[in-house]
């Protein structure tokens, strides 16, 4: 009974202190919403669209004309004539375009000649989604605009409609992306940034609050509301964070799955707890960096846990696969658990993979806690003990 007092003591303790602290508020309650909000709005449409194009048009024959109609019906096309690929390439590099294509002239009269002059496709990979995207989407017209005219040429060779498009459909190629079809940013990006967001903001929120009872010598007082107890200590800090940030976590999912329309293939109940235990395990950090870097002050602790989190986006895998990675990154990589969660996350919303496969996941996020506590715990206890006896030095 006095360990159940002393814990929701210690909760209506922390959450009296924030409710009356504005900054507090503002930045770890409103700034992660207000973060999330505008991650969100910059993909709001979700796909590309109406990017400029230029387009050199040097044949001006019909079937060109008719090419870059086709081409500007694209969503992601908004295509910008150009008299001369000299005048495209400059507006290449003044940003007015993202890419450019030139028709030689007599393109189509000239096709399977020696003389025959290629189409000329201009994009800048150093803008990889752009350009990636409207590679696609150009060549996928081209191909279907090579295709019509191969149709009405096996027309003429005496082939009917039907039999002339059985001969062009030989062979197929279909891309798909599991799960995201249409590669649809919203599914893409959002899923990784917001959990990523979340998990930063939590360790960040829970270690400033922590380390405030060190900056404002008050951790005998908060030991004491805790009836003697570092656990219950620290518990009374961390449940009321991890209950806001898994709430925030919640919404996420509701609004993807839900508002969005990314229905889950596997388990939405499973999803939810494994975010609930990813949130969980979060909020050992603070507790771990604490107890190890204390010593050297609440400064290197906040820089700790920023470091830690703030640049382990590129090693997800999300972007560019792990085992394309250095060995050695691969290794570095298992090390950040959010990693891990995006594997789990990937396993119930994409794949439905089976139950131990996810259970297996989550596992490898079960190995940071019992590392963070184990190791952590004990040394934070000795922070706090070493912290008590100054304050109470002080006083006498």
């Amino acid at each position: 009974m006095s360990v159940r007092v002393a814990l929701i003591e210690s909760i209506c303790r922390e959450v009296r202190t924030v409710l009356r602290s504005p900054w507090d508020i503002a930045m770890f309650i409103v700034m992660p919403v207000i973060w999330c909000l505008l991650i969100a709005g910059l993909f709001g449409q979700g796909m590309i669209r109406d990017v400029p194009v230029g387009v050199v048009n040097l044949d001006h024959q019909p079937e060109s004309i008719e090419l870059e109609a086709k081409l500007d019906a694209l969503p992601s096309v908004k295509l910008v004539s150009y008299d001369s690929p000299l005048e495209a390439q400059k507006a290449l590099r003044r940003s007015d375009i993202y890419a450019y294509l030139t028709i030689p002239d007599r393109w189509l009269d000239r096709s399977g000649k020696p003389d025959a002059s290629s189409l000329e496709l201009y994009f800048p990979k150093s803008l990889y989604a752009i350009a990636t995207t409207l590679e696609l989407d150009i060549k996928q017209a081209l191909l279907a605009f090579q295709k019509e005219n191969l149709v009405k040429l096996a027309q003429t060779a005496g082939l009917n409609e039907k039999q002339a498009k059985r001969a062009t459909e030989l062979i197929s190629v279909h891309s798909i992306t599991l799960g995201n079809i249409a590669f649809n940013f919203q599914a893409y990006i959002l899923p990784t940034l917001i959990p990523g967001i979340l998990h930063l903001g939590l360790a960040l929120a829970l270690a400033s609050r922590l380390l405030a009872e060190w900056h404002d010598k008050k951790v005998k007082l908060w030991l004491d509301v805790a009836k003697g107890s570092p656990l219950i200590a620290f518990l009374g800090k961390a449940i009321p964070w991890w209950i806001l940030y898994t709430f925030y976590g919640f919404v996420y999912i509701a609004v993807m799955t839900g508002y969005l329309g990314w229905w889950v293939q596997g388990s939405l109940l499973l999803w939810l707890i494994g975010l609930a235990f990813f949130m969980a395990v979060m909020t050992l950090l603070p507790l771990f960096l604490i107890g190890v870097f204390m010593p050297l002050g609440w400064v290197i602790v906040l820089s700790c846990t920023v470091g830690y989190i703030a640049p382990i986006f590129p090693y997800t895998g999300f972007s560019y696969p792990l085992d394309s990675m250095a060995e050695p990154v691969q290794w570095l990589a298992m090390t950040f658990p959010l990693t891990h969660y995006f594997h789990f996350q990937g396993q119930e919303w994409i794949l439905n993979a089976p139950l131990t496969s996810s259970l297996y996941t989550l596992g490898k996020l079960a190995i940071f806690a019992l590392l963070w506590f184990g190791v952590g715990f004990a040394l934070f206890k000795k922070r706090i003990a070493h912290e008590v006896a100054a304050e109470s030095e002080v006083r006498s």
